[in-house]
C-alpha cells in the first residue's frame, strides 16, 4: 500500500482479482482490513465493489463460494472483510427479480 500513490492500490488490487482465484481475493480482503489511509480504503473498496466479472452469473457464483472460503480463514482481518462483503449481498432471487412481485 503506496500513501503517496493509491492509484498504486487500486492497479495491484485490480491485478489480483483479476486472477479469479481465491488467493487473489484473499490478498485483496487482507489489505482492506489493515488499510488505514482513507485513499487506501477507496481504491481497495472500489477494486472490490466495481469488478465487471462480478456482475455475471458465473462470477457472482465464483465471488460467493470464495467469500464463503474465506469467512473461515485463519486471518481475523480476512474473516471479518469476506463476513462483512458477505452480509450485503442479496440472495439470487432478490437480484434476478424483474420489479414483478408475482413469481409467475
Amino acid at each position: 500500500m503506496d500513501r503517496r500513490d493509491s492509484a498504486v492500490t487500486q492497479e495491484t488490487a485490480e491485478a489480483l482479482l483479476a486472477r479469479k482465484d481465491t488467493a487473489g481475493l484473499r490478498c485483496v480482503l487482507l489489505a482492506s482490513s489493515q488499510a488505514v489511509e482513507f485513499s487506501t480504503i477507496d481504491q481497495l473498496g472500489a477494486a472490490l465493489d466495481c469488478n465487471p466479472e462480478w456482475m455475471t452469473t458465473d462470477g457472482a457464483d465464483r465471488l460467493i463460494q470464495q467469500l464463503h472460503e474465506l469467512a473461515a480463514d485463519e486471518d481475523a482481518g480476512v474473516r471479518d472483510e469476506a463476513q462483512r462483503i458477505l452480509s450485503r449481498l442479496l440472495p439470487r432471487e432478490e437480484w434476478t427479480r424483474d420489479g414483478d412481485d408475482d413469481p409467475l
